[in-house]
């Protein structure tokens, strides 16, 4: 559970020095982005993974921005990067330890943060992302190990580690916490790989799963202002901004949504973009997906726009851009 994901660090351009007055407000500029997530937010760390059975270290990814591979799972920027220039800091730039699970990722953090190579008032001017579960929820469905939980079971454990996650996290100083509900996996052109899965829509089973585990994710936010105190929580509605994508396409300069640009075989989800026997579509940024699970570069701008400075059904209490200017009080 939750052994899919990827920590991406250190996105920091300003002083970490702040007052250390229990009751001093907390600066309001926002120094970096310390992201948790799956393959959504890789910025290269599967290359130096030796234990990642998928990577993207080689081309076409990231020919449409980079003109080379970065790593990042897509044909450009991802959220993080977008949300990273909206700030003014450097795009993101992978953590070289290549961590797969998410408590090995939290005990090397918490490593850097005791042994003072991450200041922990720099981590409380930061923000803190996180979004993972894609791999899991789509695992689940995979015909080669039948789940040993049933579907309600297996999400709530999921939230259980995510809980566990952010306990952790705010101990080490995080202050503005940003969880992102998973999109529609069930709709990713990957699904053409599972049996019994439906080509011409999307795999209900499978998003009514994540919709649970979303609902999950919201409701751990709307917590974290009694369970930890000092914390901002926002939740990204991510799952409903595709779907808004999916129903008017046209809209938002989609030619296709269903597809990958970058693949082959059944909706270009049963062969991994840059495989032997790949193709590529003329205009990727007309695609939502890139490849068989992950969205276009296109798609991801509009998702960073909507959460850096949509309306609450967009993200919620606040936008990324309010968040980012709020002024936090230290408790």
């Amino acid at each position: 559970m939750m052994k899919t994901t990827l920590l991406l660090l250190l996105l920091l351009v300003c002083s970490s020095s702040v007052s250390s007055s229990d009751s001093s407000p907390i600066s309001d500029a926002v120094c970096g982005i310390f992201t948790f997530g799956d393959s959504i937010f890789d910025a290269g760390n599967n290359h130096f993974n030796k234990n990642c059975t998928v990577q993207a270290d080689f081309p076409p990814y990231g020919s449409s921005f980079f003109h080379y591979p970065t790593g990042r799972f897509t044909n450009g920027r991802t959220v993080a990067d977008f949300i990273s220039q909206f700030i003014g800091i450097p795009l993101q730039k992978p953590y070289y330890e290549g961590v797969t699970s998410l408590q090995e990722q939290l005990q090397q953090f918490q490593t850097l943060v005791d042994q003072n190579h991450i200041d922990k008032t720099l981590v409380q001017k930061s923000f803190v992302f996180f979004e993972s579960g894609s791999n899991d929820i789509f695992n689940y469905f995979l015909p080669f190990a039948p789940p040993t939980l049933d579907p309600d079971a297996y999400v709530q454990a999921m939230l259980t580690q995510v809980t566990k996650f952010i306990d952790q996290i705010y101990m080490l100083g995080a202050r503005r916490i940003a969880l992102f509900s998973l999109g529609p996996v069930g709709c990713v052109p990957a699904r053409a790989l599972l049996p019994g899965a439906p080509i011409n829509r999307c795999f209900g089973k499978m998003n009514l799963m994540v919709k649970k585990y979303n609902k999950g994710l919201e409701c751990l936010v709307n917590d974290m202002p009694i369970k930890y105190p000092g914390v901002v929580g926002v939740y990204g509605e991510t799952y409903d901004i595709v779907q808004r994508f999916r129903a008017i396409p046209t809209r938002y300069h989609f030619s296709d949504v269903s597809s990958a640009c970058c693949g082959g075989g059944t909706l270009g989800g049963m062969l991994q973009c840059g495989k032997e026997g790949y193709k590529t579509c003329a205009n990727p940024n007309e695609f939502l997906f890139w490849d068989y699970f992950h969205p276009s570069e296109h798609a991801y701008r509009l998702i960073s726009k909507a959460l850096w400075g949509g309306k609450k059904y967009r993200i919620r209490p606040l936008n990324l851009k309010a968040l980012a200017n709020i002024t936090l009080t230290r408790v």
